[in-house]
């Protein structure tokens, strides 16, 4: 079954695929060691354990390699669990990334033109000419329609930032259309910018992680400083513009307590954070809802502490 994916194995199935390694850990037990793995394709996430490892699997076998693997469904704990009996690297030329990693299920043609269609609602001249700043850079829209959103909760997979970021602008359209204040032009703006900077944030390889500059600077200050670069380049650009573009793009966190330099203080602001908040955590309910089989109660999920109900016997299906 080489040509199976993670989301479609069934117990007693005999795989053979190739796997990139998420996890890794080298356990004791009565019989000497045993090594225990998270494996993933572009489907999802398997556990996987080496019963009888041998010395590529107990010390040259690291997380972030891609592998072959010829192994045995089972279950533990009432989840699936791989038992695996061969396990090599992979060659380069064996598995191509859109195997290995998980990718939007909308086409990079299709998130393309819904930020280019938000882009053209715009009416102010001069966020116009910032936003088409960015998008008239070939390498930083071809970069920004690959990007991930994420390394593990909402939008974790290619495309995931274009496609979250299209998301929450036309929610924030929505939303608006009952409050009359509210400036369109400021809301696709923060909606498509809000979370520009995770480009740099996550390198997204044979796995997503964080980067160095991920990790140091983070991707509200990088996408901060990327704007003013910019804005700076367009003339006589308006300061308390600037200033409220800014605002919007420091405060989509909400509260200090996450990490947001400033809290929502302007009302495009306050759209801005509940939409992505929504956006957010309806990508990852419903990542867990479909890793879930769409029915029933989810494990524990420790970010929003609680468990999720997906309804029985196609209750909420389509």
């Amino acid at each position: 079954m080489a040509d199976k994916k993670i989301q479609d194995f069934a117990v007693e199935d005999h795989i053979t695929s190739f796997f990139a390694v998420r996890k890794k850990t080298v356990r004791d037990y009565i019989k000497g060691q045993f090594v225990s793995l998270e494996l993933g394709d572009s489907t999802g996430r398997i556990n996987g354990v080496i019963w009888e490892p041998d010395q590529f699997s107990l010390t040259d076998l690291c997380e972030g390699m891609v592998v072959k693997v010829r192994g045995v469904v089972g279950e533990y704990k009432n989840k699936k669990q791989l038992s695996i009996n061969r396990i090599r690297l992979a060659g380069e030329d064996e598995y191509s990334l859109e195997d290995i990693l998980p990718h939007s299920k909308q086409s990079e043609a299709e998130r393309k033109a819904r930020i280019l269609a938000l882009t053209d609602k715009i009416e102010n001249s001069y966020i116009k000419t910032l936003v088409a700043s960015f998008w008239d850079d070939e390498p930083f829209f071809t970069a920004f329609l690959k990007a991930p959103a994420g390394k593990l909760w909402h939008h974790a997979y290619i495309g995931g930032l274009s496609e979250h970021s299209a998301n929450l602008a036309e929610l924030a359209l929505r939303v608006s259309v009952g409050y009359d204040f509210l400036n369109k032009d400021l809301l696709i703006f923060g909606g498509l910018f809000h979370d520009i900077g995770k480009m740099s944030t996550y390198a997204a390889t044979t796995v997503i992680d964080y980067t160095d500059e991920g990790r140091l600077i983070g991707h509200i200050c990088l996408a901060d400083n990327w704007i003013c670069q910019r804005a700076e380049k367009i003339e006589a650009f308006p300061e308390k513009l600037l200033m409220k573009l800014r605002h919007i793009i420091l405060s989509h966190q909400g509260e200090l307590e996450y990490a947001t330099p400033v809290v929502p203080q302007i009302p495009e602001a306050f759209i801005v954070y509940y939409c992505d908040e929504i956006d957010s955590k309806m990508g990852a309910i419903n990542r867990i809802r479909e890793r879930q089989g769409k029915t029933g109660w989810s494990d524990y999920v420790s970010l929003i502490n609680r468990y999720l109900y997906f309804g029985e016997n196609g209750e909420n299906q389509e």
